[in-house]
């Protein structure tokens, strides 16, 4: 995990905190892409807390800052919204698929459900900071104007970029607060979501993030315009855990796993192969290895050739062996038999007559 500093930490509506990080200048920048989420926890009286994943606010252009944003529930998001600056905490990742391509999702619609704003906003970050010509709207539905987190920055970044454009969908009370002109009242609609797209729907990629019951209506909306599934790009988002439902995209770590996938698979076959080399090569005549002790064939003839090599010796005969024709022959190795000593016949004398 890699070690950052508590920047600041800002509630920014009743329910909702910043948590701005700066990089410990001894760690390497966490190098993720728009809409990635990551670990975080955190020390305190020389403990080290638990660790919760929440989606990365901040563009991925801002090297030495991390930002997070999380509604304020329950003990864990309750403490981390009690750090303050200079404190220690360790972040992992980034983890996820749901990224924006800038490259590839030319057309986008991006539809956010309450705090399910926060991937999106990584997004609409770096869309701003690379001054991208990519079409974008962003359908941001909240229960109340007053609960809004980032409409402020939303609204100065379609200033700055007509083309990232940004609807607030208001459930219920008044809109006053808002921009006339980018908000709507009730929910997302089909009608809304032909207004927004002019009724195009064969460009856009979809993406969807929010609490579950929020990301299933949308789906199921989507694919009543008859998008294909694989332009839908959705999220279920929950606090602490986010879970991705949709297929995974060719983002590069998964090109890293893969590639450490293939490097272990081929790995572990050379390592095969070269056992195999070593191995001597079976054959019918070759003991069992349930034999407590056995030479191969190359063995037994070598000692043979041994055996041969030796010339015979007046004190050392060797009994000869016969074998029938019709006898099977065999290929298993036969052992010379063991030689038998002799004592030497007695001296004669032969008297040979002159002729």
């Amino acid at each position: 995990m890699r070690t950052y500093l508590v920047q600041e930490n800002q509630k920014i509506t009743a329910s909702t905190i910043l948590l701005s990080l700066k990089r410990d200048e001894s760690e390497r920048h966490l190098a993720f892409e728009p809409g990635q989420y990551a670990s975080i926890g955190f020390a305190r009286n020389n403990k080290k807390s638990a660790v919760r994943c929440f989606s990365i606010v901040s563009s991925p252009t801002d090297q030495d800052r991390l930002q997070f944003s999380m509604r304020q529930r329950g003990r864990f998001t309750t403490a981390l919204s009690k750090l303050e600056p200079g404190d220690i905490v360790y972040v992992a990742g980034p983890f996820g698929g749901f990224v924006f391509d800038v490259d590839k999702d030319k057309t986008a619609v991006l539809m956010a459900g309450g705090i399910g704003i926060t991937p999106f906003m990584s997004m609409m970050r770096y869309l701003d900071k690379l001054n991208a010509e990519n079409n974008v709207v962003l359908l941001y539905s909240v229960q109340n104007q007053e609960d809004v987190p980032f409409s402020d920055e939303l609204i100065a970044i379609e200033r700055r970029h007509p083309n990232l454009k940004t609807i607030f969908v208001v459930g219920k009370d008044s809109t006053d607060k808002l921009p006339q002109h980018s908000v709507a009242s009730g929910y997302i609609t089909p009608e809304l979501l032909d207004k927004v797209t002019n009724a195009k729907y064969d460009e856009q990629r979809f993406f969807i993030c929010g609490p579950p019951v929020f990301m299933k209506a949308m789906s199921a909306l989507v694919m009543q315009k008859h998008v294909p599934k694989r332009r839908i790009l959705t999220e279920a988002f929950t606090q602490s855990s986010p879970k991705q439902t949709s297929i995974l995209r060719s983002w590069p770590a998964n090109v890293y796993a893969l590639g450490a996938i293939s490097f272990a698979l081929g790995s572990l076959a050379v390592m095969v192969s070269d056992l195999l080399k070593t191995l001597p090569p079976l054959s019918a005549d070759q003991p069992t290895k349930t034999t407590p002790f056995f030479v191969t064939n190359a063995r037994q003839k070598q000692l043979d050739q041994l055996v041969n090599s030796i010339p015979p010796s007046a004190s050392l005969i060797s009994l000869p062996t016969t074998q029938s024709s019709t006898a099977p022959t065999s290929t298993a190795p036969v052992t010379a038999p063991a030689p038998i000593y002799l004592a030497p016949p007695p001296r004669t004398t032969v008297s040979v007559p002159r002729p």
